[in-house]
Formats: C-alpha cells, structure tokens, sequence
C-alpha cells in the first residue's frame, strides 16, 4: 500500500504542476511573470497595462478606440506583419490587454510585438479615421440591439455622474466621432508606461528561453513621468437613487442595482478579494443564505437573478444585483425585496454552513482545474494581476481561498447594504403608441 501510495504520488507531481516563475528582474515592467508548461501546445505572451477609460476625459470610448491603433501598428500592419500567430485585446474601465498566441517558433516574434506596445503608434491618419469607423460598428454589433448593455451604460452613467468611473468603454457613434487620431496619440504617449505594466508568458519556454527574449527585447524601452489616475477624484453621491427607462428590443422588464461599498479598513486588499470571491458565490447559491431559492423558488418575485462583486482599483467594493421580476410583481417590488433580504442577511449574519460548503465546493473545483487543465494556471495568474497587482499560482490562490471567515463576508455585505452610494436602474420595453 505504501509503494501505491508513493507511487501515485509521483503521477500527481507530474501533472499539470506548472511554476509561477517572477523574472521581472530581467526587463523594464513592473512585473514579468513565466509559467512554463511543456506540455502545452502554443506559446503566449499577454500584456495587462492598468490604463483605461476611466483614465480619460473627454468624449467616451478613447481608449478602446486606441486599443484598435496600437494592436495594428504594433503588429507593423503597413510593414513586414508578424504571422502565423493569434492577437487581440481588449480594454475594460481600469485595464488594457494585448496577448498573442502561437507555436513556439513564433515567441521571439511574440516578445517584440509586446515591445511594440509601447512605442510610438505609426500609422497613417487615413487609416487611423477609417478604424475610427470599425470603432463606431462595433457599437452596432454590442449595443444597438442590446438593451442589457445599455442598462448597465446609463446605470453606472446615472451612479457616478461626470466621475471617470462611470465612463462608457464603448461610447456612442457621437462621442466617437469627436475623437480624433491626435487624441489618441496623445494618450498613448502620456500613458502608456511599461513600468506600469505586466507580462505573463504562458507555454513551452523554459525560464531560460524567457530571459534570453525579455533582455533582447523588453529593456531599454520609454519611462515618461507617470499620471495619477482617473479613479482618485472623489464620487458625489448620486442625485437620485431610482431610475427609469423604455429600452427597444426588450422583451420583460429588467432591474439593476449597482453601487458602491466602501473598503473595509480590518481587510488586506487580498483578504478583501477572496472574501469578495466567496460572498458573491453565497449569494448566487441556492443554499440558504442565497438568493435563488427565496426569491425564485420559493416567492417567485423574480424569473432570475445574478449578484456580481467587484474589487475597485480604489480598494473599494462595486456591486452589481441584475434580475427580472416575475409576471405580476413590479420591478420596484422586486427590488424592495431584493433589498430586504439582503438587509436581513447582513443583520442576521450568513450561515456558517453555507459559507464553508460553497468555500469547498469552489476549492474542488480549483483542485479539479488544476489537475486537468493546464492552462488554467495562466488563468489564475492573470485573475490575481488584474485584482492584487500581483501573479498567484493556484496553489497560493486554493490556500487563500481558505482564509476569509465568515465574519468577513457578513461584513462585506453589511457594508454593500448600508452604502448610499447605490441607485436602483429599471428598464421596461418600449412603450408602443
């Protein structure tokens, strides 16, 4: 039994354990991460820069628009073209990515186009305008005919007012059409920091491999002076905590909740994030202590219902409640209930029970991903770089998961309950003459 022992042990060692390795000593960004894994078919190198629409004023949708600038120039579109490989990105309110991904044989290649990054965007005002238009398309394609993504827009638009967190990503054709391609440059050249910036490289490169391509192309790059970002002003309370809409192409009414919580000064950014993590997985349940079950099973106040919870750049909590009232019960009524309910959670404290049941469950899950899918320690890294500023491998990531009690996810839903920093945002179907 022993020998059995020991020798299951060795085939456990030798699946899928890849190593979160920190090489950033070796380059010009904040942080340069490899997980090498041999066993993986393709090579990637992802680049997250923490620059995005919230950094900006001005006309909406500016640095998506410059997100499309900098994947073609950086790939030389009017020159030589990398090829051979997958690129693309995308860009959030507090972040922008750009990741390739290709055979082995393409990584130097790879490594210079995330240099490429950085430096200064050359393509021709022509082509800049006319991909000013594919920007404006995209906007048919994601929100013309997509009423759930206007509600959230005019939702975090009505929460946040003129503060950069409550900017569009995407914009509108009219706000887009301000921007011109100088706009763009100017914010490229004033942000774009590869000090500020992380890589993860992700596949068959062994650490030494990686050295070689981080000192051949990721040193001697631009260090301009940095800028304070858009997120430090202070958020105003909103001017009215209820607001309505008469969408086109909505079929039954929609409600959505969103606010934000302070941070909790007894929690370290991580603790907070795990607790976050857990607390939104509670609440999605159908234990007690959920939502699903009180509300959908067992009153049947709404058809549907999804909690969402955020860790701002700020430290602080971002909440998003989105759900549909069932046929008869108004959206106001729902949400008073909604909001009931987690009023009561947070006073009563959650259970127990509940909290280490779902803790399990998800830490299984982690154990099982872990196992079988080797990607999934690229997943995590990127995760905890894009909320902790720092890479987690996933065993550091299933041991942190362990940590938050269930005293620190009642606090955080105490704190989400009590914020005035929230509005109530309802969308009902166009009204027909």
């Amino acid at each position: 039994m022993r020998l059995l022992v020991f020798f299951l042990g060795l085939i456990w060692a030798s699946v899928a354990q890849a190593d979160l390795l920190d090489l950033s000593a070796h380059g010009d960004f904040k942080k340069i991460y490899l997980i090498s894994e041999s066993s993986a078919r393709n090579v990637e190198v992802l680049v997250f820069m923490p620059v995005g629409e919230v950094d900006r004023t001005g006309p909406e949708g500016l640095a998506h628009y410059l997100e499309h600038l900098v994947v073609w120039s950086a790939d030389k579109v009017h020159g030589e073209g990398l090829r051979n490989r997958t690129m693309n990105a995308w860009t959030s309110p507090y972040w922008t990515a750009y990741w390739n991904k290709s055979s082995k044989d393409a990584f130097e290649d790879m490594m210079r186009n995330a240099r490429a990054v950085f430096e200064p965007v050359e393509l021709s005002d022509e082509f800049m305008l006319t991909e000013r238009d594919v920007v404006e398309r995209e906007f048919d394609l994601r929100y013309r005919d997509n009423p759930t993504a206007v509600l959230f827009r005019e939702a975090y638009h009505h929460l946040y007012g003129q503060h950069g967190l409550g900017r569009s990503v995407m914009g509108t054709p009219e706000s887009i059409r301000q921007i011109t391609p100088a706009d763009a440059l100017a914010f490229h050249k004033a942000r774009y920091r590869p000090q500020d910036a992380y890589v993860l490289i992700y596949g068959s490169v062994t650490k030494e491999e990686a050295i070689e391509q981080i000192e051949k192309n990721l040193t001697d790059l631009p260090n301009p002076e940095p800028v304070a970002r858009g997120f430090n002003a202070p958020v105003l309370p909103p001017t009215t905590q209820t607001v309505s809409m008469h969408l086109p192409k909505l079929e039954r009414d929609k409600a959505l909740i969103v606010g934000q919580a302070a941070a909790l000064p007894d929690l370290s950014r991580r603790r907070l994030w795990f607790s976050l993590l857990l607390l939104s997985d509670v609440l999605n349940s159908t234990r007690e202590g959920g939502l699903q079950k009180p509300l959908y099973y067992d009153s049947f106040t709404v058809t549907h219902i999804s909690v969402r919870l955020v860790l701002l750049p700020t430290g602080d909590i971002g909440f998003e409640i989105f759900f549909s009232p069932e046929d008869g019960v108004t959206s106001q009524e729902a949400s008073d209930h909604v909001q009931a309910l987690l009023r009561d959670l947070a006073k009563t404290g959650l259970p127990e029970e509940t909290v280490e049941a779902v803790r399990e469950q998800t830490r299984r899950e982690v154990r099982r991903l872990e196992k079988d899918e080797a990607r999934y320690h690229a997943t995590i890294a990127q995760n905890t770089i894009l909320n902790l500023g720092e890479a987690l491998d996933v065993k550091a990531y299933h041991f942190e998961l362990g940590q938050p009690t269930t005293d620190n996810l009642t606090a955080v839903l105490r704190a989400i309950v009590e914020s005035d920093l929230v509005i109530t945002a309802i969308a009902q179907p166009e009204e027909t003459q």
